[in-house]
């Protein structure tokens, strides 16, 4: 299986054990979502996601998915019930809080408001100031720290950094392989992210979640900012009427590809899977939808974090993409500003497949490795670097599995790799391998063919 699983962890994916489960059926990033629990429970989470990853001997993926801007119902123990035509009262400072002064100077009467994956909707009656009284539009059940969104509106976050710089301080504690950077706007905002974790921990990575109509509009700034950008559809269901959200998936796709950048779908995937053993049909069209547009990652929330069958729910997700993998004809066009090295990684996935030859290359930053898995050669890609912060860089990618390689320079790294991949067994008797390193000094690059005996 090419196409990589994520999953959240929660009180359905906790242990050891289970997350050891989770890995062995395919998944290999995990996300700590902060906008539910504490420091002390996340970094349960993340000391047993690391003894699971050493006890099956595989390379995981940390992410921890900050709140950035978002709204999030407070002040409540239990959910509420609200049948057609009842009214609930919103406030700065409760009973049910809603703790966003920008919020209140947003929202108008007549405005709807939207909440758990567009499940939950109300309609806003009356305006006080700081409070507002909404009115249900269907049966609804209010839920602590769900978020909330205005249908057509943004709130604004005039300090976006400093909405998430608590969140940043315990991703680095952490010491995180990336963070979840939620309702992004511009790449302006992303830029204020990563001057701090450049003194800070530089080695953590920034997925950009596009789940605004800002977002959106920014799009391709924000892919080029990013690390990686991940599709967050239940918010975008929220803002933008359901039916268009599988053509902005296409457009979000489309950008993080130009941008050569990993892209992750998210949100209902297999959603009916959180109370049922098997997916549904549609369900299963939706994985088979991602899969052929090339995202990089599959990412499940609800099905593993508070699920009734998180490792069915893995189990099911590795089997319809390794299916619709194989009758899959990748995207091989180059982006109208490609440069040498995209052409260079274009040919080298060309070169092997007229060969029916495997791919192995030695990088020092990753780059190469994402350029090449960008045109998902068919075999895969064997992804070797001397820098363990690299590693989760590369585990994301579409096809790319990674190795530590110990090599001062490239022509040395070369060399190791070619004897690890027969000692590791990932080069067998007749298997042919195109080698090759990354760009040094342009336009220098190396590749040699090598057939194992």
């Amino acid at each position: 299986m090419k196409t990589k699983i994520a999953c959240t962890l929660g009180p359905s994916l906790s242990t050891v054990e289970d997350i050891a489960k989770a890995i062995i059926h395919g998944c290999r990033i995990f996300r700590i979502n902060f906008s539910h629990g504490n420091p002390q429970l996340w970094n349960t989470l993340a000391a047993n996601a690391r003894e699971a990853a050493e006890k099956t001997g595989q390379n995981i993926v940390l992410m921890g998915d900050l709140k950035g801007g978002s709204v999030r119902i407070t002040g409540l123990e239990t959910s509420i019930d609200l049948d057609v035509g009842e009214k609930i009262r919103f406030s700065l400072n409760g009973p049910v809080t809603l703790p966003s002064p920008e919020f209140f100077k947003t929202v108008d009467v007549g405005d709807i408001i939207v909440f758990d994956d567009g499940r939950g909707i109300l309609k806003v009656t009356a305006h006080e100031g700081r409070s507002i009284t909404v009115e249900a539009a269907r049966p609804t059940s209010i839920s602590p720290n769900k978020s909330i969104v205005i249908r057509g509106k943004e709130v604004e976050t005039p300090d976006y950094f400093g909405l998430c710089r608590e969140g940043l301080e315990t991703a680095a504690e952490m010491n995180l392989d990336y963070v979840g950077l939620s309702f992004v706007k511009t790449a302006e905002d992303i830029k204020s992210i990563k001057q701090f974790l450049e003194t800070r921990s530089p080695q953590i990575g920034i997925i950009a979640k596009i789940e605004t109509p800002s977002a959106v509009k920014n799009v391709v700034e924000i892919s080029e900012e990013s690390d990686a950008v991940l599709i967050a559809r239940g918010d975008l269901g929220m803002h933008f009427p359901l039916e268009l959200v599988p053509r902005l998936q296409k457009t979000i796709i489309e950008a993080a590809y130009n941008a050569c950048k990993p892209v992750i779908v998210a949100t209902q995937l297999l959603g009916t899977m959180v109370n049922e053993p098997v997916p549904t049909r549609s369900e299963i069209v939706d994985v088979m939808s991602c899969v052929e547009d090339g995202v990089d990652v599959l990412m499940l929330t609800a099905e593993t974090a508070v699920g009734r069958y998180p490792l069915e729910s893995i189990q099911w997700l590795a089997r319809i993409a390794e299916t619709y993998e194989k009758g899959t004809t990748p995207r091989r066009t180059l982006p109208s500003d490609a440069d040498t090295v995209d052409k260079f990684a274009l040919e080298v996935v060309n070169l092997a497949e007229s060969l029916a030859a495997k791919i192995a290359i030695f990088t020092m930053q990753g780059n190469m490795a994402r350029r090449i898995a960008r045109f998902k050669p068919v075999s895969g890609t064997i992804a070797a670097t001397p820098n363990k912060h690299v590693i989760p860089r590369l585990q994301i990618m579409w096809g790319v599995i990674p190795l530590i390689v110990e090599a001062q320079t490239y022509t040395e790294g070369l060399e190791k790799l070619e004897q690890k991949l027969e000692e590791t067994g990932l080069a067998e008797p007749g298997d042919t391998y195109v080698l090759t390193y990354g760009l040094v000094k342009e336009p220098q690059h190396i590749v040699k063919m090598k057939r194992y005996q």
